[in-house]
């Protein structure tokens, strides 16, 4: 179990309390999992720059804080988001890392639908946790996944029955409150969607203020056959946060999935994308925007692993950054020996609007199959001064034309987005970034 910080945990202060707080409320095999992430954590260490996964994300802005552990769960602070949270919507809302029952909407839920906080299916729905747990090897754990699996406390429960098409958006939104300083939070979602079921699910990780703190996030979704998700993932962390975050999606035959990531918070971000097409016929697109300002590092790693015949892959991600801000972008594209008649495209846009900020992509494809289809590319520039000339030649400030040519470039991407509710909600987060640009 989970003994005490050593010197790979020192910038986690607490860790050693949890210990009792696990053996008493977990199942046996949880707890053994708990011991193997972290021994796995341990036995990894820290990335460096010599690690080549890590060679443009420095950590030492991160090892140099000292996080703790948040106390009790605190209902603060939702007045500033009613705007974004209205809606017919099914909220799941966590603050701190502590999921808020009395600010959460779960109640008449459809009929074919399960909502619950992890700690609550630990108890209720444990086969299910156990199965989905152990569904992804240890060895395959980068060392943040391995230590929230061995420190998460609280999280989202989802399961959509087979058949069951479900209509209202599902959101669940982490939120920190910055009332305590240099907190650390795990958050862990698990969505499961069976065979023919239909959903809608936007995840968000926001802050109220400017506080320091650190998200470590692991979202697991596993998708049957015929099933069918629009996944979105928003960040707009404090600018003095640190985002660290794992999203692995499974998909099984004919399933079709429609993914975004928004990263446009936290000083330094790192977003890492797992997905696998386990069987025929199956759809993905992933599609990502990072707006960065200041001095933000956002890094995105990606990876689609092909694994069967007759499947579809569709990645764009676009950067738009200000200042003296970093993008990284590493997307790969493996296609196994028996994933024949694959199709999948890649492709990363930047645009740098300042002289100070930079972009680093690598775009990679791994092919073993000889019968597929597969492209890759990457693009960084500036906005087109002929473009901004003729703004400017109908009276609009170099500033106006500016802003107004970076929001096309935004909203191309937002478009993609096939549920309005979403990209309503992306929309506010993005208002801080664009008013900064020009």
């Amino acid at each position: 179990m989970i003994a005490q910080a050593d010197d790979s945990l020192g910038f986690i202060t607490n860790l050693k309390d949890l210990k009792e707080k696990f053996t008493k409320q977990n199942p046996e095999w949880l707890i053994d999992l708990r011991r193997q992430s972290l021994e796995r954590f341990k036995a990894l260490g820290l990335p460096t720059l010599r690690d080549e996964e890590w060679k443009y994300t420095p950590l030492s802005p991160l090892t140099k804080k000292r996080f703790s552990f948040p106390k009790e769960k605190k209902a603060t602070g939702l007045k500033s988001l009613e705007n974004y949270l209205k809606g017919a919507e099914i909220n799941l809302v966590f603050i701190n890392g502590h999921f808020v029952k009395e600010h959460s909407h779960l109640q008449q839920l459809p009929k074919g639908i399960t909502i619950k906080n992890l700690s609550e299916a630990l108890s209720e729905n444990q086969a299910d946790l156990k199965a989905y747990f152990e569904k992804y090897s240890a060895q395959q754990d980068n060392p943040f996944t391995a230590l929230n699996q061995a420190c998460f406390i609280e999280g989202a429960y989802i399961k959509i029955e087979r058949k069951t098409v479900l209509e209202p958006l599902i959101h669940i939104i982490h939120l920190t409150d910055g009332k305590e300083e240099d907190i650390v939070s795990f958050p862990r979602s698990l969505l499961i969607l069976g065979s023919s079921a239909e959903a809608k699910v936007c995840e968000s990780h926001i802050s109220l203020n400017q506080s320091s703190y650190l998200v470590n996030a692991l979202t697991d979704i596993f998708m049957e056959a015929d099933s069918k998700l629009i996944y979105t993932k928003a960040q707009k962390e404090s600018l003095n946060a640190f985002h660290i975050g794992m999203t692995r999606i499974w998909q099984e035959k004919d399933s079709q999935l429609n993914s975004f990531s928004l990263s446009a918070g936290s000083v330094l971000t790192r977003n890492n994308l797992l997905i696998t097409l386990n069987g025929e016929g199956i759809s993905s697109i992933l599609n990502g925007l990072y707006a960065l300002t200041g001095t933000q590092l956002v890094d995105n790693h990606t990876a689609v692993d092909h694994r069967a015949p007759n499947c579809t892959s569709r990645q764009l991600y676009k950067g738009i950054l200000h200042n003296q801000s970093r993008g990284v972008f590493n997307g790969k594209i493996f296609v196994q020996r028996e994933a024949q008649l694959t199709n999948a495209y890649q492709l990363n846009k930047n645009i740098l609007l300042s002289k100070g900020c930079q972009v680093d992509t690598k775009p990679q494809l791994e092919i073993f199959a000889d019968d597929v289809k597969c492209t890759h590319g990457a693009t960084i520039g500036q906005l087109d001064e002929d473009q901004i000339f003729y703004l400017r030649s109908r009276c609009i400030t170099k500033t106006d034309a500016v802003k107004m040519l970076s929001r096309g470039f935004i909203e191309d991407i937002l478009n993609e987005i096939p549920n309005a509710s979403i990209r309503e909600k992306l929309e506010k987060l993005l208002q801080p970034v664009l008013a900064v640009i020009s």
